[in-house]
């Protein structure tokens, strides 16, 4: 009994062995190269490679500007007040003027404008709150671009795989999957980079516009206050 056990289990060691070998095998094949099928893509991977180093460019240089420009100090109405109130209204246009944020700027403007009435003050400083924003927005319309045109290229790589495909089957008279896997290649890999391009710049876009907005929100905030404090300290 027990060496027909034995001889059943060497019998079945070489199947399981086998076994073992093909998993392994099945396994290997499952790791995809993704630069290799990404240069399946053809020509419009690169203008998509292009379009994602320059979303990169301007996500990076956005966030860098951005994040200096929208800084708030929360002691510069505190400044500005005490200089008012010790009539020393140069020493506060100095302190804004060295705050290099959107913030001081919009401060030292309504300060230059000290003696004139509430009414062109407000203005002033509202002229330069929009100029601060829009330099802030300046080049966000490039991600926005990306957003839209990175998608229409995979659109074009995908029609551009299926015509592929059909010419392989019109030259060949015949369906097998080595003579059209190009053009699936193309089909898929283009459309997937478009839509990852894309939604990289879409998102990029919409946190940098959420940004300034709420920026905007607080600065206002600020600007009002501003004028509350040279409105006392003129009576």
């Amino acid at each position: 009994m027990l060496s027909l056990a034995f001889t059943l289990l060497q019998a079945a060691a070489p199947q399981d062995s086998a076994a073992a070998n093909a998993a392994a095998k099945a396994t290997e094949h499952v790791s995809v190269p993704v630069l290799e099928i990404m240069t399946k893509g053809g020509v419009v991977m690169i203008f998509l490679a292009l379009c994602m180093l320059i979303a990169i460019y301007f996500i990076v240089e956005r966030f860098i500007y951005i994040n200096q420009r929208t800084k708030m100090d929360h002691n510069l109405l505190s400044v500005i007040k005490d200089n008012l109130k010790e009539n020393r209204p140069d020493a506060a246009l100095a302190y804004c003027q060295h705050t290099n944020t959107a913030q001081g700027q919009v401060m030292a403007t309504g300060l230059n404008f000290l003696g004139s009435n509430m009414r062109e003050i407000e203005s002033a400083m509202e002229t330069r709150a929009n100029v601060e924003l829009s330099a802030m927005e300046g080049n966000l319309s490039y991600l926005s671009l990306i957003a839209r045109i990175a998608p229409m290229l995979g659109f074009v790589g995908t029609i551009w795989g299926v015509i592929n495909i059909f010419y392989t089957i019109a030259q060949t008279n015949g369906l097998e999957i080595g003579g059209i896997s190009e053009g699936l290649y193309i089909k898929m890999v283009t459309s997937f980079a478009g839509l990852l391009v894309g939604i990289i710049s879409f998102i990029g876009y919409q946190l940098f516009v959420r940004k300034v907005d709420r920026f905007a929100e607080r600065l206002q905030e600020q600007s009002l206050s501003f004028l509350e404090v040279l409105n006392k300290s003129n009576h």
